[in-house]
């Protein structure tokens, strides 16, 4: 699972090295910024003005790629992944579960002191997954709800860019 990180994110940064759609925002965040100075007021994206070398408006493709590409992994892809690995974790650990009610003292039944079910590993695990879950979206809720924002060509709210920046 590791070689998917590494692989998307290369993918991704040469993509862009290529376009040349790289510009920096001073936070070390290369992707998202469009060049947009105060020199190219009146002016279109793709011209340059006189004394310049950068066209006004670089980077304007990336910005776009970098919004479609963040909402889907934050918003489909990590959850997937991680439902489903959950769910392969729970599976295995429900039947090691019940492979091992057929063996010890739960068998015997000596005046009803079995484990109750709900304090059984694969219910645990269960929990463990909710809470990862939850975790997840309380997370990356706000930055999900801003790139929505911004794939709309609207503004951020002040609230949801500080919220997503916390």
């Amino acid at each position: 699972l590791h070689g998917v990180p590494i692989a998307f994110t290369l993918s991704t940064t040469i993509t862009l090295l290529a376009k040349q759609q790289f510009n920096d925002n001073a936070r070390g965040n290369c992707y998202e910024p469009v060049y947009r100075p105060p020199h190219c007021k009146g002016y279109e994206d793709g011209e340059t003005r006189e004394g310049f070398n950068i066209p006004c408006g670089r980077g304007h493709d990336g910005a776009v790629l970098f919004h479609y590409v963040a909402f889907f992994t934050t918003m489909f892809l990590v959850p997937l992944i991680v439902g489903s690995s959950l769910g392969i974790i729970y599976r295995s650990v429900l039947k090691q579960d019940k492979n091992m009610a057929m063996y010890g003292a739960s068998t015997l039944d000596l005046g009803g002191t079995a484990r109750p079910p709900d304090r059984s590993n694969s219910r645990v695990v269960m929990h463990r997954a909710l809470a990862y879950s939850i975790s997840y979206f309380l997370a990356w809720g706000f930055f999900i709800v801003g790139t929505r924002f911004a794939l709309a060509n609207e503004e951020w709210p002040t609230a949801v860019r500080y919220l997503s920046n916390t």
